[in-house]
């Protein structure tokens, strides 16, 4: 008897059940609005996340890109430097080579002025030497 009477203690009716359902089912409505909720703020808030950091590398990037580009400029206005420093280099060097020609031309002129001052003092020498004979020859 007793366990008939624990089982009627048990027993639900059907509109407990009824109301034990629609309550169960309000909480798992609640619940899982709640879930979703908390799901698209977190989505909303990695979404934000995501997009400033995807900002941030873009901005970087672009400061990274700016920095080479002032990098390139700097070396091409180096370059520029160096070439008209081998310009100038070149122009000496053509200097240089010019004063050599003039140099090797004026040893050429000095050389031919020593070779007919050479001729000169060998006749003086041997009009000196024959001096005699040649008098005698010319009846000075």
């Amino acid at each position: 008897m007793q366990h008939l009477l624990q089982a009627a203690q048990h027993s639900v009716t059907r509109e407990e059940m009824a109301s034990q359902f629609a309550r169960a089912e309000q909480l798992n409505l609640e619940r899982f609005e709640h879930a979703e909720k908390v799901t698209l703020e977190r989505f909303d808030q990695s979404d934000k996340t995501a997009l400033e950091r995807f900002e941030h590398a873009k901005q970087t990037t672009l400061e990274r890109f700016e920095e080479v580009d002032k990098r390139f400029e700097q070396v091409d206005k180096r370059f520029e430097q160096v070439d008209k420093r081998f310009e100038q280099v070149d122009k000496q060097f053509e200097r240089v080579d010019k004063r050599f020609d003039e140099i090797k031309l004026e040893i050429r002129e000095q050389g031919k002025k020593h070779d007919r001052l050479s001729w000169a003092i060998f006749s003086g020498m041997l009009a000196i030497l024959f001096k005699d004979i040649i008098v005698k020859a010319l009846g000075i």
